[in-house]
């Protein structure tokens, strides 16, 4: 951890879900890891904004280059069950974007409205969900 306020601790089975408008090259950059990064340091762009390091293999990402419904980014990123489908629409307001990004088993612990992506992606909440991923 290189920062006092991470967003989140890693949990098992609880899931922290985005939407944004980070096209699928913005989203790419976004998550990209070049790295050559410090033990203290970020290893991606995502990372500094979380405040912490994360197991990549729990991202879920997907990017379109024109707004479409969430429904629409959870079908082609093969997003499952229908019920967490639903749920993340509902949380959505129902919004259009470009980008949807999955943490898995990573629990929220900063409730400020911290932006992402310089603002481009929103945090759309987080809840206790049987993860697909494990360890």
């Amino acid at each position: 951890m290189f920062s006092d306020n991470p967003y989140f601790e890693s949990v098992d089975n609880w899931v922290i879900v985005w939407i944004g408008d980070l096209d699928v090259d913005d989203l790419d950059d976004y998550l990209d890891e070049p790295g050559g990064a410090g033990d203290n340091e970020p290893i991606s762009e995502f990372c500094r904004d979380v405040g912490r390091w994360y197991d990549h293999d729990f991202i879920w990402a997907e990017g379109v280059n024109d707004k479409v419904p969430v429904r629409k980014l959870c079908e082609l990123n093969g997003v499952e069950p229908n019920e967490f489908v639903n749920e993340i629409v509902e949380r959505s307001g129902n919004a259009g974007a470009k980008s949807l990004l999955v943490l898995w088993n990573a629990k929220r612990t900063d409730e400020s409205e911290r932006p992402f992506a310089d603002g481009r992606l929103k945090c759309i909440g987080c809840w206790e969900r049987e993860s697909p991923l494990t360890d």
